[in-house]
């Protein structure tokens, strides 16, 4: 009995081949995945910085601060006039206008006129902090509310804590005064010795500083008054001292 020789084939190879194929294409699979996976992962963190990006922009607070901003303008503006009225008080304090005595003399009347030579000494002083520097003034006079008197002054310059005395002198002029009760009441006064009320406005312009003629003017406005006058003979009215306000604009 002859011995089949016939070798046999064996197919194991290519069973390993298969398996070998299978786990390199599930290697494959679970790498795809993985990188889907770390895809995926990369764009929701990449969304959630943005939205945080977004959420960085606080609406609510930029609101509340806007509203305060515009609550703050608001109320300095409300209290600018305030401030301003303080400044003005201030400027008071250092510039001081005081009416020595106001003196009308050479005084004739008749009905509708009045002639008189005025002498007006004011007591100025500077406590402030800066030099100041007069220019360009009218003085005007008034019995009641009735203007008699307007004249130019002097230009004056007056430094750092100093007083000064100053005058200022209208000469004899006649007053027309028509269809008015100045006659009658400077006439009732010599009779029968009554107080006559006068006012006195100063009403010029200020330069302030050391070169004070190289700075911006302001206006001054001064008033003084009541001031009390009375007789003391014939043809002389006389009063005084009297306060005086001093205003700035």
């Amino acid at each position: 009995m002859e011995e089949n020789t016939s070798p046999r084939r064996i197919r194991w190879p290519d069973r390993y081949d298969r398996v070998g194929t299978l786990e390199v294409e599930d290697q494959a699979h679970t790498t795809t995945t993985s990188t889907e996976s770390e895809l995926r992962t990369l764009f929701h963190d990449l969304n959630v910085q943005m939205q945080s990006a977004c959420n960085v922009i606080d609406w609510d607070r930029i609101f509340m601060t806007a509203l305060a901003t515009i609550s703050l303008v608001l109320v300095v503006f409300a209290f600018f006039p305030y401030l301003q009225t303080q400044i003005m008080t201030d400027q008071q304090f250092q510039h001081l206008f005081v009416l020595k005595s106001l003196t009308i003399s050479e005084f004739q009347v008749a009905p509708d006129r009045v002639t008189g030579k005025c002498d007006v000494r004011f007591n100025i002083s500077n406590l402030g902090e800066r030099s100041i520097y007069h220019e360009t003034s009218v003085m005007s006079i008034f019995l009641d509310h009735e203007l008699l008197w307007v004249s130019r002054t002097g230009d004056f310059f007056i430094s750092v804590g100093d007083y000064m005395l100053f005058n200022v002198t209208i000469n004899t002029t006649d007053i027309s005064v028509p269809a008015s009760f100045v006659p009658t009441a400077l006439i009732e006064s010599r009779s029968f010795h009554k107080p006559l009320m006068f006012k006195i406005k100063y009403d010029g312009m200020v330069r302030e500083g050391l070169a004070a003629w190289y700075e911006e003017r302001t206006h001054v406005y001064v008033i003084c008054g009541w001031v009390e006058m009375r007789f003391i003979n014939e043809t002389t009215l006389r009063g005084g001292p009297a306060n005086c306000t001093l205003e700035n604009s």
